[in-house]
Order: C-alpha cells, then sequence, then structure tokens
C-alpha cells in the first residue's frame, strides 16, 4: 500500500507555500499508511479484506492528489471527483465493517460462542478509529488546499463547499443555487418549497459532489425544476422523503439519459414523487386499451406522437426500476420488449385501419409481422433496435376492394413503411424505435413487405446460413392467431431442414470473423461483441440449433436450458448467459460507451446487477466469458467430430 507521492521542495520555496501543504499532506498519508500496515498484520485481519481494498484506492487517489498539488491546475476534475468518492466509499465501509464486528455483543452472543477470527477481528475494532481519522483528516486536507490553489481568494461558503465537491464552475454553480434560494424560477415561489430547499441543500451538494459530473447533473436539475408544472412540489417532498431524493439525484448523476425523461415529460415527476412511475407495466389488454385510447383524431403524427410519448414513460418506469433494484435486469429486458410489442400493435391496428378507409381490404390476406434479433428472443434493452420483417398472406396479386385499389405487395409494403415511420416517431428524447427491416427476403433490394409464400420460397431455396441462424430467433408478434400459427410452422420447417454440420459450422466461423473485422469490441464492456461476449454465445447456441436442431426456441433462455439439458453445454452456461445479459441492459441505461466504467458509476452498476460489490461482478463477468468462450471452441470440436 506504499503510495509515495514525489515531494519535491526547492530550497527558496517560502514556508506556507503549496509545496508546505504537500508536504503535510504526505505526511499524513505515511501516517495512514502506517497505521494499515500496523493493522493488516494482526490476527483477524484476513476478515477485513474489503475495508483494505478501499483503503488501498483511497491511499492511491490521495498519492495523486499530492501529486497535483504542484501543478493543481493539471489535476483533471474528474480526478477531484474520484478522490471524493474513494473516501465516501471508504467511510461506507468503515461504517459496515464496525456494525458487522459490533453485532455480536448487540445480539447478545458470548465472547465464548466466538470463533477465533470473528474474536480476533473484534479486537481490531479499537484500532480502526485512528484509521478513519487519518482517512477524513487527509480528505479535509486535500480538499482544502487543491481549492485554495484553484480558486485562490475564495471566501464564499457556499462557493467554496461546491468547489471542494469538484464542481468545475463553482461560482456560477452558487449563483444558480442562490436564485432557487431567492424564488427564481416559478415553481420556487412557494415559501415552504424554499424552505424545503435551504434545509436541504448541504445534503444535495454532498450528493452531486460524488457525482462524474456534478455540473451537469445540477444544470439538469435546474431545468427541471425550471419546467415544472404548476401545483407539482419537488422540494417539500424530496425533504420528506430522504429516499426519494437519493432516487432523483441518483438518475441525474448516474443516468444522464433517463434524466432527460424528466425534462422532456416534467409530469414524470410528478409519478417519481407518488412512487407510480415503479409500478409493473398493466397486463397486455389493459396497456393495449391505454395505448388505442391515444389515437382517433384526423392528426395522424399527434396520434402518434401520444403513442410514443406514452411508450417513453413507460421506458422511464422501467429504467427507474433498474436503478432502484426493485426488478431483476432480466425481467426488465422482457418488460422493454413487451412494451415495444404493444406499441407495434397499436401503431399497426391504426395503419391497417386508415389503409383500409382509403384502399379497403385485400380479399384473403391479413399483415404477419415477424421479430427477429432480440426483440424476436424477447429480450431488450433500453435502447434496442428491432428487428422486423413485414409478411402477408394470401395472393400477392390480388387486389384491394377500396376506391383506390392496389395490388397486394404495394398495399402491403405501404402498410410496413407507414408502421415503420409511427414507431420511429421521433419525440423530445429522439426516435422512438430504430427499426431494422434487413433481414428481409432479398434485403434492401426488395419490397418492404412479402407474401409469406414467397418467404417460405426463398428461405428454402436462396437463404444464407446467417439467414437461417436469424431464424433460430423468429417469432411472429402481430398477426392472427391463425396467421402466426402458419408463419411459425413455416419458420420451424425451415430450421428442421436435414443439413450438413461441416458446412454450417465453415459458414458460422467465417460469419464470426467477419463481424470481428467490421464490427470489433469498443472496449471493455463491449458486452456484446467482445471474445466470449453475447455474440459468441449465440452463434454456439445456433450452432446446435442448426446443426444438431436442439433447443430450437426463439427465446436463448429456454434454448440454452436444452441444450445444456442434452449435454452440449456446461450448466455453468446458463449463469454465464444471465450474467452477461444482465450487465448488457444495465450497461446500456448507465454506461453505454462500452468503455470500463468510471469509478463513481461501479457501486450502483454493481447492484442493478445483484452484487454488492464491484470487484465481484468484474470477476463474474470474466468468468462468464471464460465458459461463453469454452462453449464456443466445445461447440467447433463437436461439430467437425460428428461429420468426421
Amino acid at each position: 500500500m506504499r503510495h509515495d507521492p514525489h515531494i519535491r521542495v526547492s530550497a527558496d520555496a517560502p514556508t506556507g507555500t503549496a509545496a508546505d501543504r504537500r508536504a503535510s499532506s504526505a505526511g499524513t498519508l505515511r501516517d495512514l499508511e502506517q497505521r494499515c500496515l500496523d493493522l493488516r498484520i494482526q490476527p483477524g485481519a484476513e476478515r477485513l479484506d474489503a475495508l483494505f481494498a478501499r483503503l488501498d484506492d483511497f491511499a492511491a487517489r490521495a498519492a495523486d492528489m499530492i501529486d497535483g498539488l504542484a501543478d493543481p491546475a493539471t489535476v483533471p476534475a474528474p480526478l477531484r471527483r474520484r478522490f471524493d468518492v474513494a473516501h465516501a466509499e471508504l467511510v461506507a465501509t468503515f461504517t459496515d465493517v464496525e456494525r458487522l464486528l459490533a453485532l455480536p455483543a448487540k445480539l447478545g452472543i458470548a465472547p465464548a460462542r466466538f470463533s477465533d477470527g470473528m474474536l480476533a477481528a473484534t479486537a481490531l475494532m479499537a484500532m480502526l478509529a485512528p484509521v478513519r481519522d487519518d482517512a477524513s483528516r487527509l480528505h479535509r486536507s486535500l480538499s482544502q488546499d487543491m481549492r485554495t490553489l484553484l480558486y485562490p481568494g475564495l471566501s464564499d461558503p457556499l462557493e467554496a463547499r461546491l468547489a471542494d465537491g469538484g464542481f468545475a464552475d463553482p461560482i456560477g454553480a452558487a449563483r444558480r443555487l442562490r436564485e432557487w434560494q431567492a424564488g427564481e424560477p416559478r415553481a420556487l415561489y412557494d415559501p415552504a418549497e424554499r424552505g424545503a430547499l435551504n434545509a436541504m441543500l448541504p445534503g444535495m451538494i454532498e450528493r452531486l459532489a460524488q457525482f462524474q459530473d456534478p455540473d451537469a447533473a445540477l444544470a439538469t436539475l435546474d431545468e427541471i425544476v425550471g419546467r415544472l408544472p404548476d401545483g407539482i412540489a419537488l422540494f417539500s417532498p424530496l425533504q420528506a422523503k430522504p429516499a426519494l431524493m437519493t432516487s432523483l439525484l441518483g438518475l441525474l448523476g448516474h443516468a444522464p439519459a433517463l434524466s432527460r425523461h424528466l425534462i422532456a415529460q416534467t409530469a414524470l415527476i410528478r409519478r417519481l414523487i407518488d412512487s407510480s412511475a415503479l409500478a409493473p407495466l398493466p397486463p397486455p389488454a389493459d396497456l393495449d386499451a391505454d395505448l388505442s385510447h391515444l389515437i382517433g383524431t384526423d392528426d395522424r403524427q399527434a396520434d402518434h406522437l401520444r403513442v410514443a410519448r406514452a411508450i417513453d414513460a413507460h421506458r422511464f418506469g422501467l429504467g427507474l426500476r433498474l436503478l432502484e433494484r426493485t426488478a431483476d435486469p432480466l425481467d426488465i429486458a422482457a418488460a422493454y420488449c413487451y412494451l415495444a410489442e404493444a406499441g407495434l400493435r397499436t401503431i399497426a391496428d391504426d395503419v391497417l385501419a386508415r389503409m383500409q378507409e382509403k384502399h379497403g381490404t385485400v380479399p384473403g390476406a391479413e399483415l404477419v409481422i415477424l421479430a427477429l434479433g432480440r426483440f424476436g428472443g424477447g429480450t431488450l434493452t433500453g435502447y434496442s433496435d428491432l428487428d422486423i420483417v413485414y409478411l402477408f398472406t394470401g395472393d400477392s396479386q390480388a387486389q384491394s376492394d377500396g376506391g383506390k385499389p392496389l395490388d397486394a405487395n404495394e398495399y402491403y409494403s405501404r402498410v410496413a413503411q407507414q408502421i415503420t415511420a409511427a414507431m420511429s416517431t421521433v419525440t423530445t428524447m429522439g426516435p422512438l424505435y430504430a427499426i431494422d427491416t434487413r433481414l428481409r427476403p432479398w434485403g434492401a433490394k426488395g419490397l418492404l413487405a412479402c407474401s409469406v409464400g414467397s418467404f417460405e420460397r426463398y428461405h428454402l431455396e436462396n437463404a444464407w446460413t446467417w439467414e437461417h441462424m436469424a431464424l433460430t430467433r423468429a417469432r411472429p408478434v402481430y398477426g392472427s392467431d391463425a396467421a402466426r400459427k402458419a408463419v411459425k410452422a413455416i419458420v420451424r420447417r425451415q430450421l428442421r431442414q436435414p443439413r450438413d454440420g461441416k458446412a454450417v459450422l465453415l459458414d458460422a466461423m467465417k460469419m464470426r470473423r467477419d463481424i470481428a473485422r467490421h464490427k470489433p469490441p469498443q472496449g471493455p464492456f463491449d458486452v456484446k461483441m467482445i471474445p466470449g461476449g453475447l455474440v459468441d454465445l449465440e452463434f454456439a447456441v445456433h450452432m446446435n440449433q442448426l446443426g444438431r436442431q436442439v433447443g430450437i426456441h426463439p427465446h436463448l433462455r429456454t434454448a440454452i436450458r436444452a441444450q445444456v439439458g442434452a449435454g452440449l453445454f456446461d450448466p455453468m452456461m446458463i449463469g454465464a448467459h444471465e450474467t452477461l445479459s444482465r450487465l448488457l441492459v444495465v450497461l446500456r441505461l448507465l454506461s453505454p460507451h462500452s468503455q470500463e466504467p468510471e469509478p463513481e458509476q461501479r457501486a450502483m452498476i454493481a447492484r442493478a446487477c445483484g452484487h454488492d460489490h464491484w470487484e465481484r461482478l468484474e470477476t463474474e463477468y470474466g468468468a462468464a466469458r471464460v465458459v461463453v468462450q469454452e462453449s464456443w471452441q466445445a461447440t467447433v470440436a463437436q461439430a467437425m467430430t460428428a461429420d468426421g
């Protein structure tokens, strides 16, 4: 744990300079590290590994800060914030350890019943207090020293507090907060609201200071406050419910994309305050009815915008549930898909009704929408594209019976075009869904919709292996029960066709190489594209589905379990898939750049994935990738052996 900062004090450095302050802080750091070394060699110290890990991290950040005192202008704001976060995490770990060690005595358990390790660890409690004091003193002194050097002459207490918290513009932030205290904007005219704000302000600043970008979080909150509808109080409920303040600020700091929903639809603040935003999605019939009620005017664009905004509001609720850990990310992924299907049903019904008014119906024909990819597999992230193929039953040469007749191909291609445009409606949050129709027969060159018969002939005669792999997750999501059943039967027949296992394997390996070349992983947390990630997992599953015809089901979880049951995968493949899937859903919301998440985000990401500590999640992620890579290699070997 030795983190010796490079103390460079010139001979003519005057007393009281930055060099003196650096030397003083370096001395405090040495004292802290010596106490830690003394603590580590004591009996029972192995029970404090989590605490030592936090101490090591804090000491490393402190050493960086001490080095930065030589030239504070070069110290990036994230470094100062990470130092604050490291101290906050250290304090929380101290509290956890002290609570754990004190628990047996509080429960009245006699010392004689303690294990030797527990007795030894409990005896260390007296040694923890000086370590904690050293860490707090070091954090306080370094924060003050950095503020003095970065903002000389800063004497205003609020500005100083914001500077210590790592705000890049403490003067501007203080000005914004004072405007709130003075009753601006309109939402803070109420004296009770201003009183609640003043009471909460110290804790709010402390919480904001722990975020990666506290200035941006405060700016978002300022915009939310400025847009509050009449009659909605914000700070009074936040004061009455501290957990609510934690929830709102967590949105601002950890999920800025999600917090923008509160700017786009400020009425969502009411749902956040009364906790209705955390409610599960309504049953299918109720959700369909809710969305259908938003349609019915002559203004189709306005109708579709209302539907899009309603879906966005539900997506906000699902994201909030993910952050609040009230649901498993796997269940949230299924709910995202369920919501997209409801929106698709509502839009398709409306488009068909309007089409019928102008062009009539095509006798003996109806629309079927086939979902593929993650949409077909029943699991989406909050920002997934929808992979879709538009089909229609009946004779493609038939004519519609309206005043302006169209042949079936043109009729349903127009329907598909209008559904795609409506599902891509642009709200203040951006396009609702990106619709990908490239997997339709003949790709982008063909009509947007094709007959079920043409679809079947194409996949029987012309489709490539990658298109057959895509069919393994094909699932009809719109159409009558009879039409869906017919399309399911076609897909099932295609997937049950005899195949040359080695040829399928060689095609799959070539496709995987092409993907790796054209879409390499964007970072160590590109959960889909990284070696041992979800794409490798899907290839292994699809190889067994096509080559061995085992586990043919659009849902990967079901397919993997079937293949484990058949002895094609190690049972650990089930857990590996769940780990990667949870991480994908959470990272898409909290850290979508595929790089290693910022230190300030890691604890929340770990908790959302069901882990107490980031290190444990990171270990599980690595183990899952090893399982997937070994499973893919074993699948290749099995296919080669089976075909000689």
